[in-house]
């Protein structure tokens, strides 16, 4: 694990989760989960850098499905500290950080919910039910790559220096505004989760990591950053409980003289610095195709989309993943350096 140590937790009467450790993850799933999924993970586990897209494709995460909770804790980068948190249902995951612990939870929102963290010192990965309480304690997990079951996985970071200066800057920003948290989120537009009694967490606005959305272009039609949330299809409608913050969601209609697209066939939504393309129960499906190939999502399934891609709805329905705006068209999409 990189630059940090791992342990678990059984806490008698508390939910279990099969839980997988790799060298840049840590996973937990509602037990007895999948064999073949859990496997799946397990393979995983050794690579030095799998990407947050392949990880989370080995989880399904079917809409019709409440009990498939899990949690998901990616380092993408070089820095220990900056992490991305996935989680679904009833997983959470807990994050010490200099202003302080936070709960990241699904929020009700399915497939699953996405944000990226900064100047992260702690993590532990648990029910919705246990407490928010200061990590520490269970036993230690000897080496990056494991598989078990636990009531909690916690991660620590063990870099002395990083520590000392975490200290410093807690202090500094306790004198300075001893009411906020210092910790960045990066989300779609909302807070994660409620923050604790000090106060609420700083929010990006989505609009400082704009540069890192693809734009997209829907049949052909005019270039455009994505904000929030698209729905498309031939009626395209918005979920009846819509979220309480962030942009109003974007309805784009489609011709479809076969009537191949459904009428809510897609949407697309902006989580932290990603795109994500979710199928939403179609009845055609979704068909992906990129430079490795071409797949068909599941009923349901999401995937992060980047540039290079297009989602096929039928019917010559062609969402096209294009580079965001600025970005050299030199620079493979691919070839950007993790975050």
């Amino acid at each position: 694990m990189l630059l940090g140590s791992v342990t678990s937790l059984a806490t008698a009467g508390a939910p279990a989760w099969d839980s997988i450790v790799g060298e840049r993850f840590i996973a937990i799933l509602a037990a007895p989960a999948d064999p073949r999924v859990l496997a799946a993970l397990a393979e995983a586990a050794g690579d030095p850098r799998p990407s947050l897209e392949r990880l989370v494709s080995l989880i399904p995460a079917p809409l019709d499905d409440p009990g498939g909770s899990f949690a998901l804790v990616w380092w993408g980068g070089g820095d220990p500290g900056s992490v991305t948190a996935v989680a679904r249902g009833d997983a959470v995951v807990d994050l010490d950080s200099p202003g302080g612990s936070r709960r990241f939870d699904a929020r009700g929102i399915r497939p699953w919910h996405l944000a990226e963290f900064r100047e992260v010192s702690g993590i532990r990965l648990t029910a919705a039910l246990a407490p928010l309480a200061p990590l520490g304690g269970g036993a230690v997990v000897a080496h990056a790559r494991a598989s078990l079951r636990a009531s909690a996985i916690e991660w620590r970071r063990t870099d002395e220096a990083h520590d000392e200066r975490l200290a410093r800057e807690a202090e500094t920003a306790h004198a300075r505004h001893p009411a906020a948290e210092v910790d960045t989120v990066l989300t779609a537009g909302v807070a994660s989760s409620a923050g604790p009694p000090s106060g609420p967490s700083t929010v990006v606005a989505l609009g400082d990591a704009a540069h890192a959305i693809p734009s997209v272009r829907i049949a052909g039609g005019a270039p455009f950053t994505p904000a929030g949330q698209i729905f498309v299809g031939r009626r395209p409608a918005a979920p009846r409980i819509a979220a309480s913050e962030g942009p109003v969601p974007q309805l784009v209609r489609v011709d479809s003289p076969g009537r191949v697209v459904s009428s809510t066939h897609l949407e697309l939504r902006v989580e932290g610095e990603r795109l994500v393309a979710s199928d939403l129960r179609s009845t055609n499906g979704t068909t992906v195709v990129g430079p490795n190939g071409t797949r068909r999502l599941r009923a349901g399934e999401s995937i992060v989309v980047v540039p290079g891609m297009r989602l096929d709805l039928g019917d010559d329905t062609i969402i096209e993943i294009l580079r965001p705006p600025g970005v050299d068209p030199t620079l493979r999409a691919d070839s950007r350096p993790n975050t």
